[in-house]
């Protein structure tokens, strides 16, 4: 079973009030070195970077990857862990997810904070289940459509030209949440067969009337909707 992991906004936002990191790789580095020395499952230098990503690409125990945060800037350096069943690259440095096909084990992608074009060159392997974008870059959902057996969706950061009807027509997501659903038209996720469960984050003041109408919809049909207001911290 795999996990619906709703990044923590209020401490993302914080990042952005920290002063300029230092050189983090040296720690990245100490995070590989535990690794290989305990043969973990799951290495994370989110933040951290690495100096040499190609030295992850031995690593045959490892089936949780995240190099969110990092310079890192190509699959073709983990291309032979073919094994991977997490990959979260949110906000690094990949322009191209054709890469993406070479990992068929992959259940969980997370990949917010990258561009239209990128994702425009994603190829994601049969086995996804659970798919995270946001940033200024998720602006076609359509892209969820490469991804039939998908059943949970996470999308934050929303532009204006961003529109749900995208994901009509997909049968088998049951789970999506949604970030930032500011003037966001609601009433395409009705169109989901499969929907069990919503969770919408929003700016102070709570949805908007129509919103609020399609969330009663929801509601009427046995989905569970959850909401949460964000609170913006002052640096």
């Amino acid at each position: 079973m795999f996990r619906f992991a709703f990044p923590a906004l209020t401490v993302l936002t914080l990042i952005a009030c920290q002063p300029a990191a230092h050189d983090n790789t040296p720690y990245g580095q100490e995070r590989v070195d535990e690794c290989i020395a305990t043969a973990c499952a799951t290495l994370n230098v989110d933040g951290l970077g690495l100096r040499d990503y190609g030295q992850v690409n031995a690593l045959s125990h490892v089936t949780s990857l995240m190099v969110s945060y990092t310079d890192f800037d190509s699959l073709s350096d983990i291309a032979d862990m073919a094994q991977l069943r997490e990959l979260h690259l949110s906000n690094s440095q990949v322009t191209d997810l054709s890469g993406l096909a070479a990992f068929p084990n992959l259940a969980l992608v997370h990949m917010q904070g990258v561009s239209a074009e990128a994702l425009a060159t994603a190829r994601f392997p049969a086995g996804v289940r659970e798919l995270a974008l946001g940033g200024p870059g998720a602006t076609d959902l359509s892209i969820v459509h490469r991804v039939p057996g998908l059943r949970r969706l996470h999308v934050d950061t929303f532009t204006t030209s961003v529109s749900l009807a995208a994901l009509e027509g997909h049968g088998n997501l049951s789970t999506v949440h949604l970030g930032d659903i500011r003037g966001l038209d609601l009433s395409p996720l009705l169109a989901l067969p499969a929907l069990r469960a919503v969770s919408l984050e929003f700016e102070p003041g709570g949805p908007d009337p129509v919103q609020t109408s399609v969330i009663a919809q929801l509601r009427a049909r046995g989905v569970t909707v959850s909401t949460e207001e964000v609170v913006v911290p002052v640096c």
